[in-house]
């Protein structure tokens, strides 16, 4: 019996050994694996940027569509949604009777008609509030000054 003792004391030693002969340590704990892959992480959206015209103003040098002008509109992770306003008719910069707005062909791109002369701005407001603003100038040229 003294010799089962010795064995199982000397076992005891050995595995202590080798998981540190520590009175308050705890065993080494191996990571569980489950075989699922880690989900990937969801990328985040960029917000949209400011909001870019080109050209930026117009001078337009008579009334009617013969005289009407492409503004493109754009900004950054948007993909055209753009909205063009003025101030209400009668108030100063309204472009009300003096220029009108219509989609034009292509993502962003506006057509800009002369109605009337005078001077007026549209703000064009794209994703998240963003805004920039068209300054519109009429007039009516004549050639030879008549």
């Amino acid at each position: 019996m003294n010799v089962g003792r010795r064995f199982l004391t000397i076992a005891y030693c050995a595995f202590a050994a080798l998981v540190g002969c520590n009175a308050n340590a705890t065993a080494p704990v191996a990571p569980i694996v489950t075989g699922r892959a880690l989900p990937t992480p969801t990328p985040t959206a960029t917000a949209p940027g400011s909001v870019g015209l080109a050209p930026s103003a117009l001078s337009l040098l008579g009334v009617g569509a013969a005289f009407a002008q492409t503004v493109t509109a754009t900004q950054t992770n948007n993909s055209g949604n753009f909205t063009f306003s003025t101030a209400p008719a009668g108030t100063a910069n309204s472009c009300s009777g003096i220029a009108a707005e219509s989609a034009g062909t292509g993502a962003g791109a506006f057509t800009i008609t002369p109605q009337a002369v005078g001077h007026c701005t549209f703000t064009v407001t794209g994703q998240n509030g963003m805004t920039a603003t068209l300054t519109v100038d009429v007039t009516n040229s004549t050639v030879g000054g008549q």
